[in-house]
């Protein structure tokens, strides 16, 4: 049975507002001046993590309702269980993206010590990690995963971060248009089973920092 991987909360723009007592507007323009930290979907809509909220409004001298504090604490302790949800400033980082816990193992096994590592279950996770990280530079991505198709995920990685090389790993490669490496958007797909020694050469061929990059 696979690991279910607890999602971090979040709020929307109104949801802040209210919490706040004050306008939609005046939320949106504390998120454009950066003076809370926000998430953009791939549909643009602004989301707030209630930790985030939580540490303006006390900034300021707001009164916090006990669900929103509650909320925080849930947050507070998501971050100290999974550090992948918190900011590093780590150099440039490799991101895994499978929905089988032992490959994603096996990946990083192969790629220890070549760069910083992070691992993701699913697309919907990946960009979450993306948003969050972005020192994120090169993504190693799996096709078929539950929830969303990894070629949906690959079209959203390179509409948000079109520099961020993708290496497909896979054992559908008749599945990729042809397109989408004509034009880019795949540096490399690797065929499955994965040999280390094909793996390493791609991370060093394509993240850039890396001596061949």
């Amino acid at each position: 049975m696979k690991t279910r991987i607890k999602e971090p909360n979040f709020l929307t723009v109104p949801d802040a507002a209210r919490l706040c007592g004050v306008s939609r507007n005046t939320v949106y323009l504390w998120v454009r001046n950066e003076k809370i930290r926000a998430y953009q979907t791939p549909g643009r809509t602004n989301l707030i993590r209630p930790c985030d909220l939580v540490e303006f409004m006390e900034q300021n001298g707001m009164f916090v309702a006990p669900e929103l504090a509650a909320l925080s604490r849930e947050d507070r302790q998501l971050d100290a269980a999974d550090p992948q949800t918190r900011p590093t400033e780590a150099g440039p980082c490799v991101l895994v993206v499978d929905d089988e816990p032992s490959i994603r193992a096996l990946y990083l096994r192969m790629l220890n010590n070549l760069a910083p590592l992070m691992q993701a279950e699913t697309g919907y996770q990946a960009l979450h990690l993306m948003t969050l990280h972005p020192n994120i530079r090169m993504v190693v991505l799996d096709l078929h995963m539950p929830g969303q198709h990894g070629l949906n995920t690959l079209r959203e990685i390179k509409a948000q971060h079109p520099a961020v090389p993708v290496v497909v790993v896979t054992g559908y490669g008749a599945d990729i248009p042809e397109t989408m490496i004509q034009d880019g958007s795949i540096a490399c797909v690797i065929n499955k089973p994965v040999t280390s020694e094909t793996l390493r050469n791609a991370v060093t061929r394509f993240l850039p920092g890396s001596p061949a990059a």
